[in-house]
């Protein structure tokens, strides 16, 4: 990856060369949020008693399965205690 002058930056190098020694190297990702989705991930984080890092990989774990499934063909839906059936629309 480039940085903006066109230049290789060594966190791109970094992202790019995953395996050193024929293990796998965690990837480093630095991410804004806004006020609101942060408040909204430390409770979630706080809730599971998961770390910031156990999080965001839960969440990309989630994302992945409602993506796979809707790719598959398949519906979400949220089924209420009474067994009443929403339909989840993911965008």
């Amino acid at each position: 990856m480039a940085s903006p002058t066109g230049k290789s930056t060594p966190q791109a190098k970094d992202r790019t060369t995953k395996k050193q020694q024929g293990k796998e190297r965690p990837v480093r990702l630095s991410v804004n949020l806004s006020p609101e989705i942060s408040e909204i991930f430390s409770q979630l984080v706080e809730r599971k008693g998961l770390s910031i890092t156990e999080g965001v990989r839960t969440a990309i774990k989630v994302w992945k399965f409602l993506e796979d499934e809707i790719a598959a063909g398949n519906q979400i839906a949220v089924i209420e205690p009474d067994k009443s059936v929403h339909k989840v629309y993911v965008i």
